[in-house]
């Protein structure tokens, strides 16, 4: 990986004035964490997804563009993996049309949850991921997004993902993943910033995705994911920013051997944040729930999960924060009938943290 980064930086040296300098990009966000899961208490240093990337646009003609982008996740907490992958794709891009792309990209579901909605992403152990589906990045997609100017403020994206008959997407499902579009994930989208609303609706088609509450992983599954946000600085309320969203998810298919017969999860959040003036302070605040239904061959159960956080954000400058962050959130596992099932008996846990963030 190290070669790989020298030898990118050297093809940016070398390239003639006719093109376009990529960009490089990234953000450090490092955190000391007190973490209690009801077994464990410890203080960790976490690295929260921070990441380095680099990202570039080539004219090619006055209304067509080559794009691309190379993202990893970078470890700064001394573990073992220094870059993982992120957003790694190649494409094209129309001017006022759209976008066309291949790659690992996150699924325009995962965007769903963007903004002013989900306001604790990449917290180590807060992320939403802890406990809904659909956050995933998928390899081996192919993916369009249309310009916002094309239909007045509204943006569709869609893709296709190709499972390449790994074994890490034919667990669940009830044949082979190995043509074009095995999953899709798509979403529609407005923006409209006079109004201070932004809107989405997207759904996944046996996308893959994880269900925390019965530790599945890579299930193909279908889900809707609703969600909003609202600038009340339009309604007088300055500095007053509003999200929401809610989902369901359910796995498609199964083999009939696995220990799970039934997963549906529905689940939503509300969050706010507020920008204190001409401070450098803004706080935020989010409670979310999750609920499982799941049987096996012997068991039908329901696992639900509640989350609550605060958090503050004090600005050194434009680039640069300190946050504070405290979460708890609670399990509760109901069976119906005697068997034995893996699912995650009833627990808290709490994560209280300092950090800071340099993005450049």
């Amino acid at each position: 990986m190290k070669k790989l980064l020298l030898a990118a930086a050297v093809t940016t040296l070398s390239l003639s004035a006719a093109q376009a300098a990529p960009t490089l990009y990234g953000k450090v966000n490092v955190s000391v964490d007190s973490y209690d899961d009801g077994k464990d208490d410890k203080v960790e240093v976490n690295s929260n997804a921070s990441r380095l990337g680099v990202k570039g646009e080539e004219k090619l003609t006055e209304k067509l563009s080559a794009v691309y982008q190379a993202e990893w996740e970078i470890d700064v907490d001394g573990g073992d993996d220094v870059f993982k992958k992120r957003n790694i794709f190649a494409g094209l891009k129309w001017a006022n049309l759209g976008t066309l792309k291949a790659g690992i990209m996150d699924t325009p579901f995962k965007d769903a949850a963007n903004g002013y909605r989900d306001v604790f992403n990449d917290y180590a152990h807060a992320d939403i991921k802890e406990m809904m589906y659909g956050e995933e990045r998928v390899e081996n997609v192919i993916g369009i997004e249309t310009d916002p100017k094309l239909m007045g403020g509204l943006v569709f994206a869609l893709q296709a993902q190709q499972g390449e008959s790994t074994s890490s997407t034919v667990t669940y499902t009830d044949g082979a993943r190995d043509s074009i579009g095995d999953g899709i994930s798509t979403s529609l989208s407005y923006a409209n910033k006079d109004l201070g609303l932004e809107g989405v609706i997207s759904g996944n088609f046996k996308s893959i995705g994880d269900f925390a509450a019965v530790g599945i992983s890579n299930a193909p599954a279908d889900a809707i994911r609703v969600g909003a946000s609202f600038d009340l600085g339009k309604i007088g309320a300055a500095g007053l920013f509003l999200g929401a969203m809610w989902q369901t998810a359910e796995v498609s298919d199964y083999l009939g051997t696995e220990t799970y017969r039934n997963v549906e999860e529905n689940a939503w959040l509300i969050s706010a944040t507020y920008k204190l003036g001409n401070t450098p302070w803004s706080f935020k605040a989010q409670y979310q729930e999750a609920d499982t239904d799941w049987t096996t061959a012997t068991v039908t159960g329901d696992t639900s999960a509640k989350q609550w956080g605060i958090g503050a954000d004090y600005k050194l400058n434009s680039q640069t924060k300190l946050f504070a962050s405290a979460v708890q959130r609670e399990w509760d596992n109901k069976r119906t009938s005697a068997g034995a099932a893996a699912a995650i008996p009833n627990a808290d846990e709490n994560v209280y943290g300092l950090g800071m963030e340099i993005k450049f």
